[in-house]
């Protein structure tokens, strides 16, 4: 038999790979893809190495009898033992593999071209397993590390043929499988199922025996003292605090982090070096963390410290560092800082790829660029109180003056207060470089609970101390004062060599805005800046005469810019008034029977908690048949029939966006939104990856919460006409959250059948255009992409038939603002 010559058969193995997949599709035993990924690539290792071959079905012995005898050989095979170790901690998931499942995984595999499986599989172990991460995103992410990032890493530490290396909270072992085979590899993980996987992966590199990975404890069972390492590498789990658990832990240790460099340090050879991946919060933030960096610098111990921007993560969004410690660093008294955003590549709404190469090259060449490396004493760091933050050392020079200079804190008064006022809140502040004074009158009296709140009675400049803008408002005291928190600072204007209206210009510019930038803390949560920081920044400042006659020319356009858009809404509000007559009448007769929907509801809630005896077992019978209870289903009623209201009330002109007003909506109520969505009447489960982190009602997108409610019932009925036929187990729409760069993405996947061939996004979004004439309007793509469109994201992206097993896609992202 001739034998086939693919022209890409890596590709054709993959896809054959993931064919295997659609066996526990509709098995609701593997309800967990992480688990059937473990699976897939062991028994794909075991055809690999032949233990699967052509006599393992002749047997007829089925899977638990082919996994004893792979337990059996264990001693006589050096191969068998380490599948033996594997399938301990793989038992949960192995041991719902009946032997019809078996049967049929052997069958694709020996689809296989098993030479050229052979003589590629690490290349191959490797490519499915990333596919798979970058299809599944953050439910996948946690445990794999981007392949650029690894690479870069092991770069940076140099290493000699025999060095010793140690790797602790392994994760997937990346860092192994980029080690040469004279280099000695230890590797600790603690979660079995992971360990597993990072087993099979280093043993499709073929590790020598001196690597050694250990399902185990890094915390617990760090290397003894007396044992060094010339290079400890690690991307430890961000955040996480060191529990009670850990009781014997020194009491100043909190988290993973600060654990990981103390410990590491210590295990260092004197030429060793510690490189770590972290979040860029351990460069600025208080307390442990920055005592912990003041003996760095003091020790002399920082080499290096590389910036890189958020989105080079599937699981989270936040920007990082590369940490780089060493005793015996080459530029003693100094630190190397890298500002290495410029050699990130944007792919996509939450994706982003480092290139590796380029940057290496870079660093390891004697090229001179102020823009991507700065050299800084140590005194330096000392002067800035031990804040490592990056881009506070790549400041361009500006001629001009600092606003220290200019500007009067105005620290107001404390105590006494009365207990009402008007409190100033962030969302008060005008963001217009004309229209920047405060309207007082447009602001609420409000209960003064807050003791740190301060009484302004003068005129001055109010500033934002957070979030990515500073909001420059004046106050014009007129006999009411007004309070302020510490997120907003008030200053009085030195009014003898600048003008406020020019000042409040400037502050508007990019020149100043990138120096903000540079002074800005927390990127992860809310941005900040301190006083004295923000004191630092410089304003360009010619004479006086100069700055009004600017001012008078930026005056005088923004007038007639106004009277043209007067005569605009002049135009449609005439339009808008006949419309609305049509539709009134239409809104009269619904209006009765909506709200005996809505009466009817709450009674039947009312009633139903009351009288809860006998309740229960009906409750509970409905459950188990509709997979939901009564409570939920009449409170899905009521949200429903007021959804149609809403839309109802902008009517008159059909879908008109423009009708519906937009407001900041909080991040964690578009969480809750995601989660009060029902499976109920679609032939599919919605899996939902909601956003995660702190301080999510003080963020938001400004949208309108009816039409982003119309955006998903859209996509969600969509995939209901068109990708899934009928109702089955393994049928699935994943609704994915992130935030990635001050931008909130929504990645809204289904695994049903694709779009027809040559149907494409723009088909999708043209008027009347359906994918199946029979069974659509051919208004939903249309109407997503006006919505999207409206809420500031008109190229939002659709992806066909570009993931294995996610052959539609859609992606949004939405400029996230502050809350106050």
């Amino acid at each position: 038999m001739r034998k086939v010559e693919y022209r890409n058969p890596q590709d054709v193995i993959a896809f054959k790979v993931f064919g295997i997949f659609a066996i526990f599709r509709n098995n609701s035993r593997f309800s967990h893809f992480e688990e059937q990924v473990q699976i897939v690539l062991f028994f794909l290792s075991l055809y690999k190495d032949g233990i699967i071959n052509s006599k393992t079905l002749d047997k007829n012995s089925g899977f638990d009898e082919f996994s004893r005898t792979i337990t059996d050989n264990n001693i006589k095979s050096k191969v068998y033992k380490s599948y033996s170790l594997v399938i301990q901690n793989l038992e949960d998931g192995l041991s719902k593999i009946d032997n019809k499942t078996f049967l049929r995984i052997c069958i694709h595999l020996f689809e296989i071209d098993k030479d050229f499986l052979i003589e590629n599989f690490p290349i191959i172990f490797d490519d499915i397993l990333y596919r798979i991460a970058q299809s599944q995103g953050r439910s996948a992410g946690e445990f794999i590390q981007p392949l650029e990032l690894t690479r870069f890493m092991c770069g940076l530490a140099d290493l000699e043929k025999d060095a010793k290396v140690f790797n602790p909270f392994a994760g997937l072992a990346s860092f192994g499988v980029f080690l040469d085979h004279s280099q000695d590899y230890f590797g600790q993980e603690l979660n079995q199922k992971t360990w597993a996987l990072g087993a099979l992966r280093l043993m499709a590199y073929e590790r020598p025996v001196s690597s050694i990975f250990v399902c185990d404890d890094s915390i617990l069972h760090w290397p003894d003292q007396s044992e060094k390492f010339d290079v400890i590498m690690s991307n430890p789990p961000f955040g996480m605090r060191i529990t009670h658990h850990y009781s014997e832990m020194e009491s100043n240790i909190k988290t993973i982090e600060h654990f990981l460099i103390e410990k590491g340090v210590q295990s260092l050879k004197q030429n060793g070096k510690l490189i770590a991946l972290l979040p860029q919060g351990f460069l600025f933030r208080g307390m442990q963390d920055k005592r912990l960096r003041e003996h760095l610098v003091e020790e002399d111990l920082i080499d290096t410290i590389i910036s890189l921007p958020g989105g080079l993560l599937l699981n989270t969004g936040i920007p990082l560092i590369i940490l780089v410690l060493g005793r015996n660093k080459k530029l003693r008294g100094k630190v190397k800082f890298v500002d290495a955003s410029k050699f990130v590549i944007s792919k996509g709404p939450r994706e982003k790829v480092l290139n590796d190469y380029s940057l290496n090259s870079f660093i390891h060449s004697d090229k001179v660029d102020d823009n991507v490396v700065k050299i800084v004493y140590n005194e330096q760091v000392r002067n800035n109180d031990y804040n490592l933050s990056v881009a506070r050392y790549f400041h361009k020079q500006i001629d001009g003056v600092k606003l220290g200079d200019i500007l009067e804190f105005v620290r107001g008064q404390r105590g006494n207060q009365p207990e009402t006022g008007k409190l100033i809140r962030i969302r008060d502040l005008k963001d217009d470089k004309v229209d920047f004074t405060l309207d007082i009158s447009s602001v609420e009296e409000t209960e003064l609970r807050r003791p740190a709140i301060h009484l302004v009675s003068e005129s001055c400049l109010l500033l934002a101390m957070r979030w990515r803008t500073l909001k420059p408002t004046y106050f014009e005291y007129k006999g009411e004062p007004i309070f302020r928190s510490q997120d907003i600072l008030s200053f009085k204007v030195n009014e003898a060599i600048v003008d406020n209206a020019y000042l409040i210009n400037e502050l508007h510019a990019d020149y100043v805005q990138e120096q903000v930038e540079t002074y800005r803390l927390g990127a992860s949560v809310i941005p900040f800046i301190r006083k004295d920081d923000l004191m630092e920044v410089v304003i360009k400042l010619p004479p006086i005469e100069e700055q009004r006659a600017k001012m008078q020319g930026i005056y005088e356009l923004s007038d007639k810019i106004s009277k043209l858009q007067e005569e605009r809404n002049a135009l449609a509000h005439g339009k808008s008034i006949r419309q609305f007559n049509e539709f009134a009448s239409l809104k009269h007769t619904l209006g009765r029977p909506r709200q005996n929907i809505l009466d009817w509801s709450d009674n039947l809630l009312d009633f139903l908690n009351k009288k809860k005896e006998g309740f229960e077992s009906l409750n509970k019978s409905f459950a188990e048949f509709y997979d939901i209870d009564i409570v939920s289903v009449l409170k899905e009623i009521k949200r429903d029939v007021n959804f149609i209201t809403e839309v109802l009330e902008k009517g008159e002109n059909g879908l008109v966006p423009s009708e519906y007003q937009k407001q900041i909506i909080p991040l964690s109520d578009i969480n809750s939104i995601i989660n009060e969505l029902s499976n109920n009447g679609f032939n599919f489960k919605i899996k939902k990856l909601l956003l995660k982190g702190e301080k999510l009602k003080e963020r938001g997108i400004n949208a309108n919460k009816t039409l982003f409610k119309t955006l998903l019932d859209n996509i969600l009925t969509n995939a209901n006409k068109y990708a899934f036929d009928k109702k089955a187990t393994g049928n699935e729409v994943i609704i994915e959250l992130t935030e990635v760069d001050d931008y909130f993405s929504m990645e809204i996947r289904n695994n049903g059948k694709p779009f027809p061939t040559n149907y494409d996004r723009e088909k999708f979004i043209t008027k009347y255009s359906t994918a199946d004439s029979s069974n659509g309007s051919g208004l939903g793509g249309y109407d997503i992409h006006r919505i999207a469109s409206h809420f500031n994201n008109p190229d939002w992206i659709l992806s066909l038939n570009e993931d294995p097993f996610f052959l539609v896609k859609f992606k949004f992202q939405f400029p996230i603002k502050l809350i106050n």
